[in-house]
């Protein structure tokens, strides 16, 4: 297993799998040129299962990938709520339509290289519970109840359950892998969400 395809499955596997619209991994700047290939083939492969991998960010030291569920990802900006936040940030008006995530990504984008940092925005895309985003940029960050996968502010219960999920998935993914079964023959088995949770 390469370094990227390991920080993909340790970072990516709930959004691979499915059970979260997206994640954010990264690696080494001076890895890139010798990964151009290896993503490009993940990106094409991917994309065959509904899910996209795209360069998000590149700072000094490191380089960030996306990798997301394209319809989770509308669905979720769909809400009232946080289609009219972003908006108000200054994303795209059709920020949950299709067309526009190209532009709204390209956004993000921006927002992180002006910022030098993560906009508090990031976990509407990463599919973070809507009262915790929120309430992370009302608090500042601070005054959260509990911090694992994120910042918690809201239903602690439901949130340990999720962070024991991504946990699962992330550990028989990887096992998987070091058992040498291809990343994408992993995600075509038929594997019910109990086998792999």
């Amino acid at each position: 297993m390469s370094d990227f395809e390991m920080q993909m499955l340790y970072h990516g596997a709930p959004t691979l799998y499915g059970l979260k619209q997206a994640n954010l991994f990264s690696l080494p700047l001076p890895c890139l040129q010798n990964l151009k290939n290896e993503v490009a083939a993940y990106q094409e492969q991917l994309e065959k299962k509904g899910i996209s991998l795209q360069y998000l960010y590149c700072c000094s030291k490191r380089v960030f990938f996306l990798v997301y569920r394209k319809e989770k990802l509308l669905e979720y900006f769909s809400n009232p709520k946080i289609k009219d936040f972003l908006i108000k940030t200054g994303y795209p008006l059709d920020v949950n339509q299709e067309a526009a995530l190209v532009n709204t990504l390209a956004f993000l984008r921006r927002r992180i290289q002006k910022c030098n940092d993560f906009p508090h925005e990031i976990g509407f895309f990463l599919g973070y519970p809507s009262e915790d985003v929120f309430a992370f940029i009302e608090e500042k960050g601070q005054n959260y109840k509990l911090c694992g996968y994120w910042k918690v502010y809201g239903d602690e219960k439901a949130a340990v359950a999720t962070f024991q999920q991504y946990t699962n998935c992330r550990k028989k993914l990887l096992h998987q892998a070091s058992e040498g079964i291809p990343i994408l023959s992993l995600l075509e088995a038929k594997q019910t969400l109990q086998e792999v949770l």
